[in-house]
């Protein structure tokens, strides 16, 4: 899901934290307080289970507020991995507890909406907890079996704003050949003074969601609106080839789409959902661990792909930010692969009309500009038994 900042944050903190396990949950399980110091604006659950597909968990956050106060439990999800019903989407048993459409669930201090708890200005969130309940089963069924695998918060807060005149130019597009070479905040300028050469950009498997435009149009729009659930489907295939249990006869692009679609959201893009059906273990545990963060730089994102780990972002960018695209957006996921000798950015972008044009390169500053909209926002996946590359910030953002 995007979110449009009205200024473009500079130095940002972004913080994950998190708990994980094997844990089995037996009726409910609350995590312990995970603490944000520099008091977040933004916090981003996910999780990782094991569990039969019609399992359904309820999930709620928690957050202490900066001036001592909580905000009680909010109801943020509930999630099983069954696939939508297509003849009446609205039936979806998986959904979030408020949309975009309505209002947000809001409580002292704090909003939530959708995939994302928002601190109510001036206020801050100083900590947060989480809470997986395990939804009763209809009478005379046994209880499913669930573990816990993986839980984390990824707490955000900007930094200080850029000069008004520069960010004025930027969203009205106005310096596009200038955005090029100077559309980085200081920090990620920093980082590029010391940037070391990238490695080649990795072999993800091109998908293009407009293959499906006119795939269960009535599951968030179809194709022409997945582009969560392609961009997930590029970095399962990069690392083992298909989705987790995906039929054979059936295109996995749909096939996950179905499966990450949220009723109330009406759409396919929820970031918790999407990494929670991704990150849905084998009974062994193993599989892919897969999470949302938010990263402090493009630097960050060539620690992870030098690391052999690519990673899907959300960008936000109009026509004339990004004439390269061929379109523009409010909100849109695509992967990072790798990066150029002179640090463009190489993506594979789903909003291609085929396959073959899927493949690009970005220039580095506008799309970081498009990038920061979301503050920065990716989803992480990788097999278990490949660790992360160190998180060279002094706040870990995996």
């Amino acid at each position: 899901m995007m979110r449009i900042m009205p200024e473009l944050p500079h130095a940002p903190h972004s913080l994950l934290r998190r708990m994980t396990g094997p844990l089995a949950i037996e009726g409910q399980w609350i995590s312990p307080w995970a603490a944000f110091d520099f008091g977040a604006t933004e916090i981003v659950p996910s999780w990782n289970l094991s569990a039969p597909p019609e399992a359904t968990v309820v999930v709620s956050l928690e957050a202490r507020l900066d001036d001592g106060t909580t905000t009680g439990w909010l109801p943020t999800a509930r999630w099983n991995d069954l696939p939508a019903d297509i003849t009446t989407p609205s039936a979806t048993t998986r959904s979030s507890e408020s949309s975009v459409a309505s209002a947000p669930t809001t409580s002292q201090g704090a909003s939530l909406q959708v995939d994302t708890l928002t601190a109510v200005a001036p206020r801050r969130l100083t900590a947060a907890r989480l809470k997986i309940e395990i939804d009763a089963p209809p009478a005379g069924e046994t209880p499913a079996q669930v573990v816990l695998h993986l839980a984390t918060l990824s707490g955000f807060a900007p930094g200080k704003c850029q000069h008004r005149e520069e960010i004025q130019n930027h969203e009205q597009g106005q310096n596009h050949a200038q955005a090029q070479n100077h559309g980085q905040s200081a920090n990620e300028q920093g980082a590029d003074a010391s940037r070391k050469p990238p490695t080649a950009p990795l072999a993800v498997p091109v998908r293009s969601q407009m293959l499906h435009a006119d795939t269960h149009r009535a599951v968030g729009g179809g194709g022409e609106s997945w582009c969560s659930p392609t961009s997930m489907v590029m970095l399962q295939e990069f690392w083992r080839g298909r989705p987790l249990d995906a039929e054979t006869e059936e295109h996995p692009v749909p096939w996950t789409a179905l499966r990450t679609y949220d009723a109330a959201y009406s759409r396919a893009g929820n970031w918790s959902f999407n990494v929670a059906h991704v990150g849905r273990r084998e009974a062994d545990g193993q599989g892919l661990e897969a999470l949302v963060t938010r990263l402090h730089s493009l630097a960050e994102a060539q620690t992870l792909t030098d690391g052999g780990i690519p990673l899907a972002a959300s960008v936000s960018f109009t026509s004339d930010e990004l004439p390269e695209a061929g379109y523009e957006t409010d909100g849109h996921l695509l992967v990072i692969a790798g990066f150029t000798a002179s640090g463009d950015v190489v993506v594979n972008d789903p909003a291609a009309p085929d396959d073959s044009g899927v493949r690009r390169t970005y220039p580095r500053g506008v799309f970081d500009l498009a990038w920061r909209r979301s503050n920065r926002t990716v989803y992480l996946v990788h097999p278990t038994d490949v660790p992360l590359p160190p998180s060279p910030a002094h706040e870990p953002a995996w």
